[in-house]
């Protein structure tokens, strides 16, 4: 009667996996650490056209590949692509990527490039990120930056000596299209929350959000912009211009 139990829950088990096994292949992974991957996409290019098709996006390098119809790839930069959404399957977790005019992060700099970023949310404040890699050396010492990206573990596991980390850069768009850098997240928030700095600083403290965790940062910047008035908005704007 055991050896029957045990044969049954093993059966029920491998049945459970066999089904879920196919779901977890159409997630997002990661084939390296800077290599995402989708198995589906759209892309919407400079011209007005769009593609549609599994997605593998190269963000160091500031490429995507997207498979076509007869196993061919395709490849853009950003000056090629106003936008594109990859999306995961069965769940459609979509993530939206945007080409936008960028100097680079260097203050007093005219000089502008096409540049990927993904975008978090909509609104007046447009919450957009980048990756940054650190690697650190898992006997302990020093870590050094890869020009790099926050990591989980959950996408990427590295064969290696070498643990790495992905962190997630952040930068505001504003309504004018200038992206603002935000070296120190909590500072350079308020400093663009200005008069309603307070009132953020209140929303934050109750309900126990974080300036380190993406989803928090993504729900504070929300909560700011559905309080905008058209005022607040024209001071935003010229506190960045000054």
């Amino acid at each position: 009667m055991k050896n029957k139990t045990t044969t049954l829950a093993f059966t029920a088990a491998l049945a459970f996996i066999t089904a879920i096994l196919p779901q977890m292949a159409q997630a997002q992974f990661r084939s390296a650490i800077d290599v995402q991957e989708w198995p589906s996409g759209k892309i919407v290019l400079a011209t007005g056209d769009t593609i549609y098709g599994p997605v593998t996006f190269h963000r160091s390098q500031e490429v995507i590949n997207v498979q076509n119809e007869d196993g061919s790839l395709s490849s853009f930069s950003p000056v090629n692509v106003q936008y594109f959404v990859a999306q995961e399957q069965p769940s459609g977790r979509a993530y939206t990527f945007r080409s936008l005019m960028w100097d680079m992060g260097r203050d007093y700099s005219d000089f502008k490039k096409p540049t990927f970023f993904e975008q978090l949310n909509q609104g007046p404040l447009t919450l957009i990120m980048r990756e940054s890699y650190v690697h650190k050396d898992s006997r302990g010492t020093s870590p050094y930056s890869s020009q790099g990206y926050l990591y989980d573990s959950n996408y990427y596991a590295p064969g290696s000596e070498w643990l790495s980390q992905i962190k997630e850069l952040y930068y505001v768009m504003l309504p004018d299209g200038e992206i603002v850098t935000l070296r120190n997240v909590r500072k350079d928030l308020h400093k663009l929350f200005g008069k309603r700095a307070k009132q953020m600083k209140k929303y934050v403290k109750e309900h126990k959000l974080s300036y380190e965790k993406p989803h928090h940062v993504v729900a504070i910047v929300n909560y700011f912009n559905a309080q905008l008035q058209v005022s607040d908005l024209k001071q935003v704007v010229a506190q960045e211009a000054k």
